[in-house]
């Protein structure tokens, strides 16, 4: 059910019936005659993405009971086909190699905003989509968990991070490398060190059947006796997909098993507000035996 703006696409894109609508009141008419139609009393919906507003228009006059579904969805959704997976690695690839490109262009001087803007042109140029806003910090602006790009200026000494991914078939990657843009203080190289540690071991201990909270544990408990336990406020890692964050993870509160076929992120992170932040991220295919990495770029501290 779609109105005149994106009908002709979705006879393009789609083998589905398509059933037109000119405003609110009708699609409410379409949408309750179907339901009374297939003697549906009970409903499920995305109480996620549905907004207050649509809900009070056409949701609440349907005359069913609703019911949320969005954590039904999201678990079904978190174990992949094969072919799924593929599309996952496809778009991998080409957010990779559109750093790789990017990293060329990145020196003293350059501002963040024009190194997001170099990055989202080589992501576009080779057939991808943005997965999700860039996020790209350095200095002091790394220890921002997701800022968003401004106009400051790459200095010697800084750290540089780079959270992205590229949507491509409809999938999604997010990717996380922290640079240095010149040599490191001592001090940077070993947070840097303690959240590759912490990466490093969570990815030997992740496998089919791990509850989330206990992988995230094995990041934490690293991190922690480093001693920067409390500047890794975040969960380990989530579900990757057809959405960004596309199910259940690594979150500390998650006492579910992972299943066999799910695609999870790993991104420990340290962030010392005022000074700087390291988090490296990559996508992982949950097994029965262990995981396959589908990331591929260093993880190694790079300096630039």
């Amino acid at each position: 059910v779609t109105d005149s703006r994106y009908f002709t696409q979705a006879e393009m894109e789609t083998k589905f019936k398509l059933i037109p609508y000119r405003n609110g009141d009708e699609l409410k008419d379409i949408i309750k005659t179907t339901l009374v139609r297939d003697g549906a009393s009970r409903v499920g919906f995305e109480e996620e993405t549905i907004s207050l507003g649509f809900y009070n228009r056409v949701f609440s006059q349907l005359g069913v009971e609703l019911k949320p579904a969005d954590g039904l969805l999201k678990d079904m959704r978190m174990v992949k086909t094969p072919g799924e997976v593929e599309k996952i690695k496809l778009a991998v690839k080409i957010a990779e190699d559109a750093l790789t490109e990017t990293l060329n262009f990145v020196k003293p001087g350059r501002s963040e905003e024009e190194i997001c803007a170099a990055l989202e042109y080589e992501i576009r140029k080779r057939g991808g989509n943005l997965a999700f806003e860039t996020i790209v910090g350095s200095g002091p602006r790394s220890a921002i968990v997701h800022g968003r790009p401004s106009e400051r200026k790459l200095q010697e000494g800084d750290f540089l991070l780079i959270d992205y991914g590229a949507r491509v078939n409809g999938y999604n990657s997010d990717i996380t490398r922290t640079y240095c843009i010149g040599d490191p203080t001592e001090e940077m190289a070993k947070v840097y060190e303690t959240v590759l540690k912490a990466q490093t071991e969570a990815k030997k201990a992740a496998k089919a059947g791990v509850i989330g909270s206990s992988l995230h544990e094995v990041a934490a408990s690293i991190i922690g006796e480093a001693g920067y336990g409390e500047f890794f406020g975040h969960g380990l890692g989530h579900s990757l997909g057809m959405d960004t964050h596309d199910g259940p993870g690594l979150s500390p509160k998650n006492s579910d098993p992972i299943p066999a076929g799910a695609v999870i992120t790993i991104e420990p992170g340290i962030y010392l507000p005022g000074k700087f932040g390291v988090r490296i991220e990559d996508d992982c295919y949950f097994c029965e035996n262990g995981i396959e990495v589908l990331t591929n770029l260093d993880r190694e501290l790079k300096i630039l």
